[in-house]
């Protein structure tokens, strides 16, 4: 907020310097270009590109980052292994489809997990990973949650996602942070294909996410769709952005008289 602050301060002051030394006043699409940036600080769009609707290979170039609204994602690592191996599913398999709903962004993560005793797959396992941070002025994360869908096992198979989020710091230490756990399954044993936590806001989340579908010793196992969802807190500071608000109506006013002059 204090840098829309500082916007404001050398337009106005822009205006009054050039009246005083008998210069024309600031021009209007210069003082225009400062609100508009000035509004852009404020709101805290970021500059990563847009989140793709792609493959996950495509994520996982070194440096990579992306945006869904005011959110950054960065860090994308992607290990898939099997029972026996060879059979891992590959990242270039896995579709990543961007959720860009209002205030509950994330991830849609579709492929083929699958294994059986008949096909002499017994496992298989993705471990993915990546980062979420709240892009400067933009809305705390208050709530995570995870689902999966495409669901289906029989006998001994079953499935599993397990997933550790670290709160405000950085995996694998999580120094500072807060570590919470969330899962969701489905098999003879019982079935939870949804799973959330609330807590107070952080502007960031790294996070490590374990898809695993295993046969036993006779069954199969299978799912399609895994989800993450990061909800938004209530607009920070409440009383800057009212601040800012009343400085733009008073900026306007000033920019009203000197063109009139």
């Amino acid at each position: 907020m204090w840098m829309s602050v500082v916007v404001w301060r050398l337009v106005y002051v822009g205006y009054c310097r050039s009246a005083e030394m008998g210069g024309k006043p600031m021009h209007m699409r210069s003082a225009l270009l400062l609100l508009a940036l000035s509004c852009l600080l404020l709101t805290g769009v970021g500059f990563a590109d847009v989140c793709p609707g792609t493959t996950f290979d495509n994520y996982l170039g070194s440096g990579y980052s992306c945006g869904i609204d005011d959110k950054t994602f960065s860090n994308f690592m992607y290990t898939g292994t099997s029972n026996p191996p060879g059979y891992g599913l590959p990242a270039g398999s896995i579709a990543v489809t961007p959720i860009t709903t209002p205030g509950n962004p994330g991830f849609q993560f579709s492929g083929g997990w699958f294994a059986s005793t008949s096909s002499g797959i017994l496992e298989q396992d993705s471990l993915i990973q990546y980062t979420v941070n709240v892009n400067q002025g933009g809305q705390p994360i208050t709530d995570l949650s995870l689902s999966m869908g495409g669901v289906a096992w029989t006998g001994t198979g079953s499935i599993l996602v397990a997933e550790s989020a670290c709160l405000g710091a950085m995996f694998p230490s999580c120094s500072g942070g807060q570590i919470i756990k969330l899962s969701v399954f489905d098999s003879s044993s019982g079935t939870q294909l949804f799973d959330s936590a609330t807590f107070a806001g952080v502007t960031e989340i790294d996070l490590q996410k374990d898809i695993s579908v295993v046969a036993g010793t006779n069954g199969s196992a299978a799912v399609s769709l895994v989800t993450n969802q990061f909800s938004e807190g209530t607009t920070p500071e409440p009383s800057s952005i009212l601040l800012f608000g009343s400085g733009v109506l008073g900026l306007a006013g000033v920019l009203r008289r000197r063109l009139s002059i």
